[in-house]
């Protein structure tokens, strides 16, 4: 079994459920007020454009095609942010965590006065790059950004657990079973706030990236 303090702070399992909690927290919320749409799940955006696409709906395929053009370009930031900027006192999660917390807090106080497909734009290219910063926890591929990845490692490793006998893989099935259901419990924390708060519920997710972004500075 690997243990906790053998594995940089950037995959411990406690940064893996905030980062999956705050994309399921931003789906619900995405889906809920810009119609329907999604700023990190681009499977559903390309799956919409499709649809409308062959109704011959022009406008509303680029209504979901805009989003999955940000996300690419979020993930290419990341890279070039990653490439060019020395990680000195912040890592280059911390870089990426510090941009996402900013402009999520941003969206959620001047949510009013953007356009829909601005919000969306911006929290789109915001999840890839979080998608991006984090690839792998506790030493395997994970998303932090989707659920039906970890769904297929919850399969795979539940099989190779009952074949080889080894608990590591029984360990790791748990471990991504978590990451599901605090995908969930994001979406669902954000339904119930934005029933509270409207659509301000949105900085809840800014507080978790704030979290986050503290919790990267333990060894």
């Amino acid at each position: 079994m690997i243990l906790k303090n053998k594995n940089p702070m950037q995959e411990r399992l406690r940064i893996g459920l905030l980062l999956v909690m705050n994309s399921g927290f931003i789906d619900s919320y995405t889906f809920e007020y810009h119609h329907e749409r999604f700023a990190s799940l681009q499977t559903g955006n390309i799956i919409q454009a499709g649809f409308h696409l062959a109704q011959g709906h022009w406008k509303a395929t680029l209504f979901f095609v805009i989003p999955i053009i940000f996300f690419v370009l979020g993930a290419a930031f990341n890279t070039v942010l990653n490439h060019f900027v020395p990680a000195g006192k912040l890592s280059l999660q911390q870089h990426s965590i510090l941009i996402e917390f900013i402009g999520i807090a941003m969206i959620g106080v001047f949510n009013h006065h953007l356009a829909s497909t601005v919000i969306i734009s911006v929290l789109s290219f915001l999840l890839a790059m979080q998608l991006d910063s984090f690839p792998k926890l506790r030493g395997l591929p994970f998303t932090s950004v989707m659920s039906t990845g970890n769904l297929r490692n919850v399969g795979t490793n539940l099989v190779k657990y009952f074949i080889n006998r080894d608990h590591i893989f029984l360990h790791n099935a748990w471990v991504f079973s978590i990451l599901v259901v605090f995908f969930m419990v994001g979406a669902f924390s954000s339904a119930v706030l934005s029933g509270i708060f409207g659509t301000f519920a949105l900085l809840g997710s800014s507080i978790i990236m704030f979290v986050v972004f503290l919790l990267l500075f333990k060894n």
